[in-house]
């Protein structure tokens, strides 16, 4: 024994004495490694970052012009943009307040509209009238706009006349050739962009590495006009200690210089009229190649002790052996049945039994015959098929190949829902099980616990409605195939109340919402709430009897009465499956979406209540307009944000392109105007002329319906944030009498 001892003494000494030696050896290489690879990359680093660092420069000031350029496009279309309001709204050209409200919707500051002679007869500041194009070097800029009238003009940044501001003017001619009209805005991004375009500013912004300093200096002076190093600004290249021998010339020079005393490598190369140079402490690289060696110092010695940690781990692995059967049997305190299965010996025995056998330690022999009674005598039969699959010993050897534990859920006679699970004890060079412990736990709390958290998280605590996590997984396994009704429904004036009233009366108004609507379709199908007001039903019945319910559903909420609430208005969508062949379930719901939008903007018509916040403005044009829809070309859809007198049917299209075809049949077109209005309504012809010119496009047709003729004027118009990828605008209609 102690020989063993001795010997087992004598190994690890010699194990870890190895374990030093090849770690002080590894330190020398990597520190040997270390010094070769960087004074061989020095020059190689400098350079890149001395290349990013012109780069930027280069780039920044690419930027300010593009930004610039841009700028000016953009102003140019708002001066026109300008110029087509006020085409359309006439009675706005003299009105001071109605400019300035345009000006504050197209998001510019100033507007002013010059006679044909170059001079201001109107804008949005009164004291600027009678100015021309000839009072101050800043407005004669614009005076080649009185020989072309085909011309559109933007200025550069310039102080204006009058205050000195900085401002940028873009002027251009209106389709008549009578007026011009001009916008001003103060360019914040372009002088904020080329602030931040300063040299000292993308110095000092720029991201350099411990050690490092980028320096930009005039190439004449040499006086530094930006550096990483804040107290260098203002210095001469020379005071810093730079030799001049690094400054003069029109190449690249690099090499090793001393700067207050200290070693750095410095790259330095002429940039137009700047000079912009790189230097790195050489002390940097040496305190970087410190830590590199200590970081590997740190990972050799973790390893050799996980390498130790793992033999030690081998040493104990026949005590563990040991200990296993005595774990084993505190183990089996926990569970209802547990069972140690010798697939090789064919066994069972019994390590713990609650039921009123009380087998434990009794050894069974044809293991699966006695699985089998278990399970027979513990499962439901509902169970039973799937219970003898799952310990069935024949095939458990394969279905754990490579496995620690499987486990199957079933119903057990006396204690509701358990766990059966074998877990591998012994598994062959095959990675299949020989012995493995078998165990029934009950999990009956668990179930409890697992369905009222299901039915939590599925239900709308507010409203007591299944909530949107559970509408969007009921929607995924609904087919159109299927027999249904889809009603998309919008409790109206929410807004107006929780602002008017407080949240209190919004959540009680939300709260009555759902009791009206649980009431009348309950019974039918399921009742979600998805937004904040917003909620669906789906119910599967038919057509017809949809339409007994509706009439119980608009009873129950024309009856209703809170406490803070008098009465209660739902706007209401309803689409059946049977309708026509749908593509999918969600064309349904967007079908249903815009019959209830039409009928909340009816609602809201009739009750005159501006429920978006448009500004006057928006007002005074659905005024002149009295039907408007926002429209998406890319989307084929439309949603009407205005309808005077209100529609009565129930149906409406449910794309842009049915919309228009259905509007030139229900109005009766005459037939010499029909084909030129199908032509301009073409969705792509639309979608071309508004990537080409951003213009606004009006369709003008006569109609006759009743005995009585009628003109209809359409304006289509493209958003300010309209592009290729984003494809929307604005549709108005307005008809009158034609005249004969």
């Amino acid at each position: 024994m102690k020989k063993s001892r001795f010997t087992d003494r004598t190994k690890w000494k010699i194990i870890i004495v190895l374990m030093v030696g090849m770690v002080v050896v590894a330190l020398f290489l990597q520190a040997g490694i270390l010094m070769y690879v960087n004074s061989k990359n020095l020059d190689k680093t400098s350079q890149m970052l001395l290349d990013q660092s012109i780069s930027i420069i280069e780039k920044n000031q690419k930027n300010e012009i593009d930004l610039i350029r841009s700028m000016k496009e953009d102003y140019v279309i708002r001066a026109r943009a300008v110029s087509y309001i006020l085409e359309s709204r006439l009675e706005a050209e003299n009105d001071t307040e109605e400019l300035q409200k345009i000006a504050s919707l197209m998001s510019i500051d100033e507007i002013y509209l010059f006679d044909a002679t170059g001079k201001i007869y109107s804008g949005t500041k009164q004291e600027y009238y009678g100015y021309s194009f000839d009072s101050g070097e800043q407005m004669e800029y614009f005076k080649p706009m009185l020989e072309n009238k085909g011309l559109t003009m933007c200025q550069d940044i310039t102080p204006n006349t009058s205050e000195g501001r900085s401002m940028m003017y873009a002027i251009t001619w209106n389709s008549t050739g009578d007026k011009m009209i001009q916008v001003g805005i103060e360019p914040v991004r372009l002088l904020a962009e080329i602030k931040q375009n300063d040299v000292s500013t993308v110095v000092s912004n720029m991201p350099m590495y411990q050690g490092m300093n980028l320096y930009v200096a005039d190439l004449d002076t040499h006086e530094i006009l930006g550096a990483t190093d804040e107290n260098t600004i203002g210095k001469k290249l020379e005071a810093i200690g730079m030799p001049r021998a690094y400054l003069g010339g029109t190449k690249m020079v690099s090499g090793i210089v001393k700067i207050h005393g200290e070693k750095y490598n410095c790259v330095f190369e002429p940039l137009g009229e700047y000079l912009v140079g790189v230097t790195f402490a050489v002390s940097a690289d040496n305190e970087s190649n410190l830590i590199a060696i200590l970081m590997v110092a740190l990972y050799l010695c973790i390893a050799c002790a996980i390498l130790l940690y793992l033999v030690s781990r081998v040493l104990k692995a026949n005590r563990e052996k040991k200990e296993q059967y005595g774990i084993l049997a505190s183990m089996a305190e926990i569970y209802y049945r547990m069972y140690l299965v010798n697939l090789e010996q064919d066994s069972v025995i019994a390590y713990s039994d609650q039921t009123e056998e009380q087998e434990t330690g009794k050894i069974y022999r044809n293991a699966d015959q006695r699985m089998h009674e278990i399970m027979a005598e513990t499962v439901i039969e509902a169970y039973q098929e799937q219970a003898d699959q799952f310990v069935d010993l024949h095939t458990v050897a394969e279905r754990m190949k490579g496995k620690k534990i499987i486990s199957g859920e079933f119903v057990g006679k006396d204690f509701g829902w358990f766990r059966a699970s074998f877990v591998t004890i012994r598994a062959d060079i095959n990675e299949k099980p020989v012995k493995a412990i078998f165990t029934i736990q009950s999990i009956e709390n668990e179930k409890k616990k697992e369905e009222m958290l299901i039915e939590t998280s599925n239900t709308d605590e507010l409203t007591g409605c299944l909530n949107r996590r559970a509408y969007e997984k009921d929607i995924r396994g609904l087919r159109p195939s299927t027999e249904f009704v889809y009603v998309s429904m919008d409790v109206n004036g929410l807004k107006i109340v929780n602002d008017s009233l407080g949240h209190a009366a919004g959540d009680e108004l939300l709260r009555g919402a759902s009791y009206c609507i649980r009431k009348s379709f309950d019974d039918y199908g399921k009742v979600y709430r998805i937004g904040g007001d917003e909620f669906v039903a789906i119910l599967f019945i038919n057509s017809q009897w949809m339409q007994e319910i509706r009439h119980e559903f608009v009873e129950t909420v024309e009856s209703w009465k809170g406490e803070r609430i008098d009465s209660m208005t739902i706007s209401y969508g309803i689409v059946s499956s049977r309708e026509k062949e749908w593509e999918s379930v969600h064309e349904i719901a967007h079908a249903a979406d815009i019959r209830m939008y039409e009928k909340k903007a009816m609602y809201y018509s009739r009750n005159g209540v501006d429920r978006r916040g448009q500004p006057a403005a928006y007002i005074a044009l659905c005024k002149l307009y009295p039907k408007v829809l926002k429209i998406n070309l890319n989307k084929d859809s439309y949603r009407i944000l205005s309808w005077e007198p209100p529609k009565t049917e129930d149906g409406a299209p449910t794309s842009l392109s049915s919309w228009l075809e259905h509007l030139s049949a229900a109005d009766r077109i005459v037939p010499e105007d029909k084909d030129e209005y199908l032509a301009k309504t073409d969705l792509d012809a639309i979608r071309r002329r508004f990537d080409e010119t951003k213009a606004a496009q009006t369709i003008t047709y006569h109609c006759e319906q009743d005995g009585k003729a009628r003109t209809v004027t359409i304006e289509i118009v493209p958003t300010d944030e309209y592009t290729p990828e984003n494809r929307t605008g604005f549709l108005y209609i307005k008809e009158h009498e034609k005249e004969t």
